[in-house]
């Protein structure tokens, strides 16, 4: 499903759930511990998407899933109770040069209008931290191990070791890339970033190049 069709489709699913329970938008705001109408109305129509916290509202009152209501399955119902029990923001690649930033400003309700929103296993689930995001691929620097489209989970309160795969900010770049991390030595802090790509460079940190390392990838979600 394309990425800009995705707050109409959320929107119909909410409609059509509403009205299969043959609730107003009054009765559906009472539901969910008080919604405004204003902003069913919105999410309904598409202008805005709600976020994780409002989408498990909307789903208990509709008798549907989570997963169904943000279009990460056509399932109306739960199969397992604790299938959907945490969805996290896909951050694009400029809101991840600052990603703490910018969960903490959606887990305060101050950011997620506009976001798409990520289903994580369960399994997962207990290994992430609060600091998790979503980051689409969109070149081919890690190719064949990461593809174009694919989603990656990334975590930021993760401590990284060599060979594991890392979403870091390159001074002066507006975007974050991924890469691979080596160490150099045993006994200094230096290391190497790699692309799995031959036809992209790698990045040698220290020769001028300051590197910030936003997080860990800790999971791979092929051909989003």
């Amino acid at each position: 499903m394309a990425e800009l069709n995705i707050k109409k489709e959320i929107g119909k699913r909410i409609l059509e759930a509403r009205k299969a329970m043959g609730l107003t938008l009054k009765e559906l705001g009472e539901l969910t511990g008080g919604l405004k109408q204003t902003r069913l109305t919105n999410w309904e129509q598409g202008t805005r998407t709600p976020g994780p916290e409002e989408i498990k509202l909307l789903a208990q009152a509709l008798d549907v899933s989570p997963a169904f209501l943000m279009c990460l399955s056509d399932e109306k119902q739960y199969k397992e109770a604790k299938s959907f029990s945490q969805l996290i923001p896909l951050l694009d690649h400029n809101q991840a040069c600052n990603a703490k930033l910018h969960i903490k400003a959606i887990q305060e309700q101050k950011e997620s209008n506009d976001l798409v929103y990520i289903s994580v296993s369960t399994v997962l689930l207990a290994e992430l931290s609060v600091n998790a995001f979503a980051l689409k691929i969109l070149d081919d620097s890690m190719t064949p191990e990461f593809k174009l489209n694919d989603v990656l989970i990334v975590d930021c309160s993760v401590s990284p070791k060599p060979s594991d795969y890392l979403v870091v900010k390159i001074s002066g770049s507006p975007e974050v890339v991924v890469c691979q991390y080596k160490k150099l030595s045993y006994t200094s802090p230096e290391f190497e970033l790699l692309t799995l790509n031959n036809n992209w460079p790698n990045i040698k940190v220290g020769e001028g190049v300051d590197v910030k390392i936003v997080g860990k990838v800790v999971q791979q979600i092929r051909g989003f």
